[in-house]
């Protein structure tokens, strides 16, 4: 199903350069309608059911003439502009996917119930979980790391960081202003299509890895609670669009936090050598055995133990399996790092 889009612009010159451009490169998502007049245009809205509407903010616009489906922003020249009037504002002057994914955002806010997405049936999509009760071991590098060695090995990743001080962009870079509070949005919210939202939102790096920008505002990852990531893996699972989840996260922290490694293929705690964080994995695997001795579903089995910023070659013995470690590394940035990590043949053994 295409998404039927309206755009109206005094510049002639502009829509002959990109309304070609969106019918060559989003031929099968998007059926365009291009106008330098306004009369022509808001006849168009009614005639064509147009879902989305995009008019340069040079126009007038009387909102009372565009029908309650059809979505709308402003057009603008500038990317400072985020919204004129309290209607979404698009820079013009920005790459056609970039654009393309906004129009899906508006899309998905007006159109809550259609998809127009397969769903993945056989949800063949698996999630790999790192955390770590310590801080400052290198969950979220270690993490990054999988997820490019993922790609390399010719699957279709998407990271995301669920930490509340979390920071994906700190391994991953891609334009666009969308970010992971559009997602919190979407899981919370039932005006939306969560599915295209997670499409529309979505950022892929240059390694190949999708991911979503962490939030500007560290209070929105509060909002989440573990049932909300269960709604978002769903979603995720009829996108149909990823092999592998791999998610950076918080260890546990309550009953419920620990219920969602059901929902989990491959768990992966990551520590180091320092006394603290072998006292604190001590207490989070007693806490994990509390739990398996409790619950109808073992954690514990899909665990593995990733030892990082080794010094020694010793190897102590834990009740979990040994996915591997990684020497000190210095004088490197994370974005770097990661990129090392993910030439080890140890994340084969999470496939």
């Amino acid at each position: 199903m295409k998404i039927k889009l309206a755009m109206l612009e005094s510049d002639s010159a502009y829509l002959h350069r990109v309304v070609p451009m969106f019918n060559n490169k989003f031929a099968n998502e998007l059926e365009i309608y291009s106008f330098t007049d306004i009369d022509g245009a808001i006849a168009c809205l009614e005639q064509k059911r147009i879902d989305v509407f995009l008019a340069s903010n040079n126009f007038k616009i009387d909102f009372n003439l565009i029908p309650k489906q059809c979505g709308f922003a402003y057009l603008v020249e500038s990317l400072d502009i985020n919204s004129i009037d309290g209607y979404k504002a698009i820079c013009k002057f920005q790459k056609g996917e970039l654009i393309y994914k906004q129009v899906l955002s508006i899309y998905s806010e007006h159109m809550p119930n259609i998809t127009g997405l397969s769903p993945n049936e056989n949800g063949a999509m698996k999630t790999i979980a790192f955390c770590s009760p310590s801080g400052g071991v290198g969950t979220s590098t270690t993490a990054a790391g999988c997820a490019i060695a993922l790609v390399n090995a010719g699957y279709r990743v998407l990271y995301i960081n669920t930490e509340v001080y979390g920071d994906a962009d700190n391994f991953f870079s891609c334009d666009g202003q969308f970010d992971f509070s559009d997602i919190i949005y979407a899981v919370k919210s039932n005006k939306t299509n969560r599915t295209m939202k997670l499409q529309s939102t979505v950022k892929q790096d240059a390694t190949g890895v999708n991911y979503y920008s962490s939030v500007k505002v560290p209070l929105d990852m509060m909002e989440m609670k573990s049932s909300d990531y269960v709604i978002l893996q769903n979603e995720l699972k009829k996108l149909g669009c990823y092999d592998y989840v791999v998610m950076d996260m918080d260890f546990p922290k309550t009953i419920a936090d620990f219920k969602f490694f059901e929902n989990c293929n491959s768990i992966v705690i990551v520590t180091d050598e320092s006394e603290n964080a072998t006292a604190k994995l001590n207490k989070a695997l007693k806490a994990v055995q509390i739990m398996d001795s409790n619950a109808e579903f073992a954690i514990q089995p899909r665990m593995w133990l990733l030892k990082n910023k080794t010094i020694s070659n010793e190897i102590t013995q834990n009740e979990i399996k040994l996915l591997g470690s990684f020497p000190l590394y210095q004088s490197v940035t994370s974005n770097q790092m990661a990129k090392q990590l993910s030439l080890s043949d140890m994340y084969r053994q999470l496939i």
